[in-house]
Parts: C-alpha cells; structure tokens; sequence
C-alpha cells in the first residue's frame, strides 16, 4: 500500500466514523472508485479506527475523567456519572457478543458492492424514518448543552435499544453512527445527544476492532509501520473535527442532506461495480 493511500484511507475513517454516512463503506468504496488495494482491507480499516477512538477518548476527555472519578466518590456527581457508565455498557454489550461470534464472517462475506449499497440505503432508511418521528413527536428530551447531554437523561431502556441497533453496524456499509443516531432519536433524543450519546458508546467497540486488527497488521507484515502511523495520524486529526463539525450541524439542521447523500452514495457503488 502506497503512504498517499494510507492517507487517503485515514481521511475518509476519520471523517466518516462519525458523520452518519459509514466509514466502513467509505473506505470500501475508496479502493472501488480509486483502485487501492483490498489486500488485508478489513484489518487495515479496523486499525485506522485506534485514530477516531483517540479522537473520541480526547474530544470528551472530561466525561471519561468525569466517570473514573465517579467510581471513587460518593456525591451526585459521581451517581451520575457512575450510571452513565452503566449505561454505556449496557448499550456496547449486543455488539460485543453479535461481533465475537460473527464479525469476521460478516465482514468478509458481506465486503462487496452491492452489500455496501444495500448497507448504504438501510441506513439512510433508519436515519430519515426516526428522525422524522421525533420530528413530529416534537421530542427532545434535553436542552442541547454539550457533553453533558448523557448524564442521567437517557434510561437505560434508551442505551439498550440503541445497543441493538448498533449490532445492524456489523454489516459493511451500514453507519454505525448513523443507525445509533437514529435509534437515539427513535427514543425521543435530540439529535445532539443522539449524536454524543452515539459518540461515547463507539469507543469500547472501535477500541476492540482496533486492537484486534493491530495484531493481524504486525504479524502478516503487511504494512509498513509509517503507512500505519500516517493512516492513524489521519485518521484522529479528522476524527477530532468531525466531531466538532457534526455536533455543530445537528444544533441548524435535520439529518435529511446525509440521507440524500447515502443514497446518491449507493446509486454510484451500483453503477461503477
């Protein structure tokens, strides 16, 4: 793999781990459109999530402290922050035991044009359908403050269903993000505590499929440790600001242009495969 590919790659994980279009299918459909190489692809995509999981643990830095701090107090705070953590669990354990068994099958059986499109249109589906019912429930359970949006507000029937909502994931080309996001909405969430709440969850999930892939990487030597070290560098520095991007647009707009988009997205993967 050439270091401008690894590059490349890092940009799309970055942007696209977190905007509601699939990095996954992103990066798939990078080596469709531009010719790279899909030796080793699934692995190399799984390392370049260590890039957006470092930008994830740094954007939020505060309520990771915040929930090691509210294992070791007793007061309000720290109740809170205790059940945030319980119910970031509880949200991360579908796709922990759906993934153990099958995401290696899924991955590799699934990893083909026409997936990807019919991956693509399931999650503009999910994401235009909840949100446009939260749309007319006139819902928003929570003022629209930043990283607190999660503390305490969403129950923990809320951090289940968007937990099985994020085993659909597994499947190459389907949003992560974009299906957690619109199962946040389905439970009545507003679209920035949908998108934090979604945000928080990724990093037990891309922390595994990262350092699963790590080991994979090193010891086919299939890559030079400088295509690693750029698509990772790439890949947190774009992840940082797609995070900040994204919560800024969901305060102005609906997720209808990323549903647009996902489904002009499918129509090409379809017509150039």
């Amino acid at each position: 793999m050439l270091t401008a590919d690894a590059a490349v790659l890092g940009l799309i994980q970055g942007i696209t781990e977190f905007i509601p279009v699939s990095s996954s299918g992103h990066l798939l459909a990078a080596r469709l459109f531009f010719g790279i190489s899909d030796d080793n692809g699934t692995a190399f995509d799984a390392f370049l999530h260590l890039g957006t999981l470092a930008a994830v643990l740094l954007y939020y830095w505060r309520v990771w402290w915040g929930i090691i701090r509210g294992f070791l107090s007793t007061d309000a705070e720290g109740r809170d922050k205790r059940e945030l953590a319980g119910k970031l669990a509880l949200a991360t354990v579908p796709a922990v035991v759906v993934g153990y068994l099958f995401q290696a099958g899924l991955a590799d059986r699934f990893r083909t044009p026409t997936s990807l499109a019919v991956g693509l249109i399931i999650t503009a589906v999910v994401l235009w359908w909840f949100d446009r019912l939260a749309q007319q429930r006139g819902s928003g359970k929570m003022v629209e403050s930043d990283v607190a949006v999660t503390q305490g507000r969403a129950s923990y029937r809320d951090a289940l269903v968007i937990g099985l909502a994020q085993v659909i994931a597994l499947l190459p080309g389907v949003s992560r993000s974009g299906v957690t996001m619109g199962a946040g909405r389905g439970r009545g969430m507003s679209r920035k505590q949908a998108a934090s709440f979604s945000f928080l969850m990724s990093a037990p999930i891309i922390a595994g499929a990262g350092l699963a892939s790590f080991g994979e990487l090193v010891t086919g030597a299939m890559f030079a440790s400088g295509d690693l070290l750029v698509g990772f560098v790439v890949s947190f520095v774009s992840g940082l600001i797609a995070i900040y991007a994204l919560l800024k647009i969901v305060e102005k707009m609906s997720f209808t242009p990323f549903v647009i988009y996902l489904i002009l997205l499918a129509a090409a993967v379809v017509y150039v495969r």
